[in-house]
């Protein structure tokens, strides 16, 4: 806790790295493969200083940095498997999902008031994955659920995957959506990761915007909370005039759509990380409101700022303490409907 705050990281990841997660806990009939996440590649993980990113190899290792940076509690989701989208062989990809639920529910054993785990799903197949969200939440304990924003083929609002969302808003769980950071149009048109880096992640979260307000999940599933994470927050109140815009000229196009797209960005429902840094957080609180953005620490990734995160969002002069009080924590609370424990 920090000047009195509860700090809650609602975007953290743990390194499930294949000697670490998927050669433990794949099925044999798999284990002899090395876990493969096909994507572009570039040099993803290579600070500016040469350093190549923490990477906690035990819960232990993490607790000790979450502490260092005055993190309470932490909500993780993958590195590898944040492409588990791109996986083209159901089989495969319904494996490592378990594989990566169960490695997920046992690291965080290790301190369950602490460390909170975010599922997968083999997307591929939409009634397995409805099964195995039930399992990893219901039987694993873990407390919503990570939809990769790029899935050759097909958008995140497609009615292909309806039955994710309905079990999802069923077991009362949000979804996350989360960009892995590289796929978006063409990255290879550039010659290094700085570029596609810089390019993918906000677009990404346009793209799976247009797609839940147009398609028409928020109105299919009036209970489900969304949030879009890893992008920042400031590019959402240009999206927000931008999409108002292109609907007014073209509503038919989405008949599913019953009201502005702005009005379900701000329903309630959906939810933007931040990065501490961002000028323009009062900015965009302006449009959506102080309830709705949470703070993401991006640990243990190599553009992290660990361990300084809360610190800038904490000395910043531009926001009041209650509003840095929801951001570093009650909002990510209200996203995963968890509360604060009275005393740690």
């Amino acid at each position: 806790m920090r000047d009195g705050i509860f700090i809650v990281d609602g975007d953290g990841h743990v390194m499930d790295f294949p000697h670490r997660c998927y050669q433990k806990y794949l099925p044999e009939q798999y284990r002899r493969r090395i876990a493969f996440f096909p994507g572009a590649q570039w040099d993803r993980r290579q600070a500016p200083n040469g350093d190549m990113g923490r990477d906690p190899g035990t819960p232990q290792e993490m607790l000790a940095d979450l502490a260092q940076e005055g993190i309470d509690l932490a909500f993780l989701y993958p590195t590898s498997a944040l492409r588990i989208g791109e996986i083209r062989e159901a089989d495969y990809q319904a494996a490592l999902c378990r594989a990566y639920n169960d490695f997920m529910a046992d690291w965080c054993k290790a301190a369950p008031e602490r460390l909170k785990g975010v599922a997968i799903v083999p997307c591929l197949d939409p009634t397995e994955a409805a099964r195995e969200l039930d399992r990893a939440v219901s039987r694993l304990g873990l407390v919503g659920l990570m939809f990769p924003t790029f899935i050759p083929g097909r958008n995140v609002a497609d009615p292909f995957f309806w039955p994710i969302y309905e079990e999802a808003e069923r077991l009362g769980v949000p979804v996350g959506m989360h960009a892995s950071g590289s796929e978006t149009g063409d990255p290879y048109r550039f010659s290094n990761f700085l570029a596609v880096h810089t390019w993918t992640h906000a677009p990404e979260q346009m793209i799976s915007v247009i797609s839940c307000v147009y398609g028409g999940l928020f109105e299919k599933f009036q209970r489900l909370r969304i949030g879009f994470m890893e992008s920042g927050a400031g590019w959402v109140p240009f999206f927000m005039e931008h999409m108002d815009g292109e609907f007014e000229k073209r509503p038919w196009d989405a008949p599913l759509c019953k009201a502005k797209p702005s009005e379900y960005m701000t329903c309630g429902r959906a939810y933007f990380s931040c990065e501490p840094e961002e000028k323009t957080i009062p900015y965009v609180i302006g449009w959506v409101g102080e309830d709705n953005i949470l703070y993401a620490s991006d640990y243990p990734h190599w553009d992290s700022e660990w361990p300084h995160t809360v610190d800038e969002l904490l000395n910043r002069k531009d926001l009041d303490k209650k509003v840095k009080a929801k951001i570093l924590g009650q909002n990510a609370l209200q996203f995963y409907d968890l509360k604060a424990p009275v005393s740690r």
